[in-house]
């Protein structure tokens, strides 16, 4: 021991943060969390009555989840904290949805095999799972249920995109990977002249037609199966990609680029949300997305001199940056100057 052990402290803190986020993911699964309410705290006796649980067992879970937050404690009953309440299914956040796909068999098989990444470069999904993760995905409908309604959650920033970019004049809006429809119902909803097309893979296309039917069936949306790697929807004002080049490396990213600048209106304009590192500093929950990038997919967070490189190879560049909630940033993007 060294010091005052606080060094020594930190290290167990780190290394038992899987421990942490299985325990969030098993409150969550056995319902722990929607059972309990903001103003009828109960204690774990009660609760494993109501849940079939073992009542000693479950006593220690909630200790746990109450040392890190999640629950707070009085007298032996427990009631949810702000962010335990996030975590109840139905909640318009969908953390549920994100907590359970962060503690699948699909991601932390991954991260296992973290070293091959650092030692090889490639993915270490493809070795965990043999295929890559959009593949695997398409092969695998239950986890792509997940994976859709996880990256449904992580993606409800984008519903603040409006509110920062103005839609009004928006003829035609793509959006390219917009997995359930969120972001273009909202684009939508701000700008009742403008048509959208959300181009997806088919495991996305069916929560998309969910979400945006009341625009389709309205005559004012098109959701389009294909694959933006190879071509998007030509003659659009507006290209939208929220969270999707970070998937890719930048040879494909590249390649996005290159034909939305093929496609787009003169006027036109790519915006791209994504978690935009600066140029010095690292913020951590970017770090931490970077290195899940890398375990999952070719992909990165990059910097933004680095996207405004790519930018440039593809006959764009940078207007302006906009900021969101969670690190996220909204680069709006023109044609460069010849």
């Amino acid at each position: 021991m060294t010091g005052n052990g606080s060094a020594e402290r930190e290290v167990l803190r780190l290394m038992t943060g899987p421990w942490v986020a299985r325990a969030v993911a098993t409150a969550v699964e056995l319902g722990v969390l929607d059972r309990l309410a903001e103003d009828a705290a109960d204690d774990a006796d009660g609760l494993a009555a109501e849940l079939d649980l073992h009542p000693d067992r479950l006593g220690r879970l909630l200790r746990l989840l109450a040392a890190v937050g999640v629950l707070r404690e009085q007298r032996g009953r427990y009631r949810p904290t702000e962010v335990g309440a996030a975590l109840r299914r139905g909640h318009p956040s969908g953390m549920a949805d994100l907590a359970l796909l962060y503690d699948s068999d699909m991601f932390t098989s991954a991260w296992t095999r973290l070293a091959d990444t650092v030692r090889t470069g490639e993915p270490a999904f493809e070795a965990a799972h043999g295929t890559d993760a959009f593949t695997y995905l398409e092969d695998h409908p239950e986890d792509a249920a997940r994976y859709t309604a996880g990256m449904a959650a992580s993606g409800r920033f984008s519903t603040a995109i409006p509110d920062v970019h103005d839609f009004t004049g928006a003829r035609v809006v793509v959006d390219l990977g917009g997995g359930d429809g969120e972001l273009l119902a909202a684009v939508l909803t701000r700008a009742p002249r403008a048509r959208g097309v959300l181009v997806e893979r088919p495991p996305a296309l069916a929560a998309a037609r969910t979400r945006l039917g009341a625009f389709v069936d309205a005559g004012r949306c098109e959701l389009v199966e294909g694959d933006f790697l190879r071509g998007v929807p030509a003659g659009a004002d507006v290209y939208l990609l929220s969270r999707v080049l970070h998937n890719w490396s930048d040879e494909d990213a590249r390649a996005v680029l290159r034909h939305c600048r093929e496609a787009m209106a003169p006027d036109g304009l790519v915006l791209i949300a994504e978690r935009v590192l600066p140029d010095d500093g690292r913020p951590w929950l970017s770090s931490v997305l970077d290195a899940h990038m890398m375990v999952m997919t070719t992909g990165a967070e990059r910097t933004e001199r680095e996207y405004e490189a790519l930018l440039r190879s593809a006959g764009l560049t940078t207007r302006r940056i906009l900021d969101l909630l969670l690190e996220m940033r909204l680069l709006v993007a023109g044609p460069a100057a010849p």
